[in-house]
């Protein structure tokens, strides 16, 4: 019977702070402090930006982003009073990045609706596109499978002098870009559905066009229209308006700085691992000018660059510019829950990691720490691939060893019976036979005993060789089956990894149509913590 879900476990590279936050382990209660959503919604008041100033800039932004139009109903609904909203979020990854960005946005969406239903309020779905990140060798390529079944790195490898944030990365590189264009047509091309597809794909990321558009455009034509906010936080206004949130980083470096000391304290004695491990002179806040430069604490100095300034010249500095600085990985959330009222958020293992680290500066910035949901993961198996986890009764936790170990075994259990049958009882009359002759031997001449032996092992030797022989050659027949197994581990477990950490949604669009991501949004069940399997023999049954 094939598997619908599977059980998180440390083979899937899962850390044992993940497994216990999937179990809901009471361990946790130090780091996150709500049991349910109704817990945070009633201690949420209204924002440090004001909604109308928020909905405005959403308004643009998904506009710019050609979204569909329920995403400009959720932004009406975040307008008035009282609306809150869940937010997940991810780095704006080339052509649109691995699957998990659409689980994380159709995640939030579908929660959205069981949180209004839980705690009698409006929700709005938002996706934080993370593009103030300057680490672009993290998304500056993706991966499909080829006609062959071998996974493929498309990328777009243009030369960065110094890390600026992705937000101010433009597909401007024109060998870089044909690159990447041939890579996409090579991977993706050869279909009835690939002119379509690169149509509507080049045209998202084209030549010249900024990295965070081209993502959000890409993502709002190919999710169906679910009323999903895209929000980009490299926004002048926004971090005009959060000018009062940078200085509170600024002004209580000291405190901020004992408190995660004390989360890695914690976490450590509890024999977890800490996600982030920052220098002691961290200030948690970034400068951009242009390059994306970390501010350290030294000598009574705020670092800037090659400036050292007081904290008078440091927050002034933010008060003249505050669209030049942008928050760390663990003061990011809480900027989110200033800038909105965030009543939760999704996290994969990284993220649910991160956000333990930070559970105490939410009260330290007056603000609620939001209630976190473990974000929904899949493996999408196309029919060719379904036939074959039947036939050789393969589980995708088999996919996490080695491969040829695998094979190994299909070998073992296809060996013809007839000839391991042969084998196995001429090796059994042998060591009868022979034992029969040493002891005949050895009265005889009981000084030859020992010779007899050796002769026993020499031939026991020789025939284990010859078995192995004999092994090799039907494993060389099973070469069709061989290529059959890699095939299927490089598309269901890519980069020894759940399949959503790698595979790009255009290498299912070229084989099934648009259509086939409304059939993995339908199908996403987020009410289990299990990976889940989704099985594309579904969608071809619907046609």
């Amino acid at each position: 019977m094939l598997e619908r879900t599977i059980k998180p476990e440390p083979k899937f590279h899962l850390s044992s702070l993940y497994l216990d936050f999937l179990g809901k382990s009471p361990r946790l209660k130090n780091y996150f402090f709500s049991d349910r959503p109704s817990d945070v919604a009633p201690n949420i008041d209204e924002p440090g930006i004001d909604r109308e100033t928020v909905c405005r800039i959403l308004e643009k932004q998904n506009t710019d982003f050609h979204a569909k139009p329920q995403t400009f109903k959720a932004i009406d609904k975040l307008r008035k009073l009282g609306t809150l909203c869940i937010f997940s979020g991810q780095q704006p990854g080339l052509l649109g990045g691995p699957l998990l960005t659409i689980y994380k946005a159709v995640d939030i969406v579908k929660r959205a609706a069981l949180l209004e239903k839980e705690i009698g309020r409006s929700v709005v779905p938002i996706f934080w596109i993370a593009c103030d990140d300057h680490d672009f060798d993290e998304i500056n390529h993706t991966f499909g499978v080829t006609r062959d079944g071998e996974l493929e790195k498309i990328s777009y490898a243009a030369r960065k002098e110094q890390p600026v944030p992705v937000a101010d990365i433009c597909l401007s590189d024109k060998s870089a870009y044909n690159d990447l264009k041939k890579g996409a047509e090579r991977v993706f091309g050869g279909t009835d559905f690939s002119e379509e597809l690169m149509q509507r794909l080049l045209g998202a990321f084209a030549p010249d066009k900024c990295l965070v558009e081209a993502f959000a455009r890409h993502m709002a034509d190919v999710l169906p229209d679910i009323g999903l906010i895209f929000f980009s936080p490299h926004n002048k206004e926004i971090k005009t308006r959060s000018k009062g949130f940078f200085r509170q980083i600024i002004e209580n470096f000291y405190r901020i700085k004992e408190l995660l000391d004390e989360s890695s304290r914690n976490l450590k004695t509890n024999e977890y691992h800490v996600q982030a491990e920052k220098k002691e002179s961290a200030a948690h806040l970034f400068y951009h000018e242009p390059g994306r430069t970390p501010i350290h604490f030294q000598d009574d100095a705020y670092i800037v660059g090659d400036k050292k300034l007081g904290l008078p010249a440091m927050l002034d500095l933010i008060d003249t510019c505050p669209d030049k600085f942008s928050p760390d990985v663990l003061t990011r959330p809480l900027w989110q829950s200033y800038a909105f009222p965030v009543v939760a958020q999704t996290g994969g293992p990284s993220e649910i990691a991160y956000f333990c680290q930070i559970g105490k500066l939410f009260e330290l910035f007056g603000l609620v720490q939001p209630y976190y949901y473990p974000r929904t993961s899949a493996t999408v198996i196309e029919k060719r691939y379904e036939e074959l986890i039947e036939k050789y009764n393969i589980s995708l936790a088999d996919l996490t060893g080695d491969v040829e170990q695998l094979i190994n075994r299909f070998a073992e259990r296809s060996f013809p019976e007839d000839v391991e049958k042969q084998i196995s009882g001429f090796r059994e009359n042998l060591e009868t036979s022979y034992k029969k002759f040493a002891e005949a031997i050895k009265e005889y001449d009981p000084g030859l005993e020992q010779m007899a032996g050796q002769t026993y092992g020499k031939i026991d030797f020789a025939l284990k060789n010859f078995e192995k022989k004999t092994f090799s050659s039907h494993k060389k027949k099973m070469q069709a089956v061989r290529g059959q197994v890699y095939r299927l581990a490089s598309t269901l477990y890519p980069n020894r990894n759940f399949q959503d950490r790698s595979l790009n949604v255009n290498y299912f669009i070229a084989k099934y149509g648009f259509d086939v991501v409304k059939y993995i949004v339908d199908s996403l069940n987020i009410e289990t913590t299990d990976h889940q399997l989704i099985y594309l023999s579904g969608f071809l049954n619907q046609k």
